[in-house]
């Protein structure tokens, strides 16, 4: 008794049936390169508008806004509350966060601060990186960098 294959239905014998699966999976891989090809060359146009970065002071875009002058116009009053902090010098200890801050506090002289000090009420300088400091003020987090260095006479940058 012969089993039924169904191959041999479809008029395929056993010594065609691999030169068969060998044509679907050419015809296959065609297709799909074909796809991926058709994907890599079209054309698509971006969904919103490319618009030129301007070149400039990175360090400019970084730093936080002076809120002092609206503060004042809701009725905040200037004061020793360490509204307004200037950093002036690091001395920071690897990348732990850890070192001392020249801190210049609503103008007075500047003062050496510990990471961790309280420096008003409610305003903690949490960390001392190399190039800023991190202030807690009730909670929140605020970045003072060192202000940018003037380039040494008689040396120009590059347009």
């Amino acid at each position: 008794m012969v089993r039924d294959r169904p191959w041999e239905r479809l008029g395929f014998s056993g010594a065609n049936l691999p030169r068969a699966c060998t044509v679907v999976l050419v015809l296959a891989l065609v297709v799909t390169i074909t796809g991926w090809a058709l994907d890599f060359t079209a054309r698509r146009t971006p969904s919103e508008p490319v618009r030129p970065v301007t070149v400039g002071n990175p360090a400019a875009r970084t730093q936080a806004a002076d809120t002092a002058p609206i503060a004042f116009l809701f009725g905040a009053l200037p004061g020793a509350d360490g509204s307004n902090i200037k950093l002036v010098g690091v001395i920071a200890q690897g990348k732990l966060g850890q070192g001392v801050a020249l801190l210049a506090v609503d103008g007075q002289p500047p003062l050496a601060w510990r990471a961790g000090a309280v420096i008003a009420a409610d305003v903690t300088l949490a960390e001392v990186r190399a190039d800023h400091v991190l202030i807690s003020r009730s909670g929140a987090i605020q970045e003072i960098r060192l202000p940018a260095k003037a380039a040494p006479e008689g040396i120009v940058k590059a347009p």
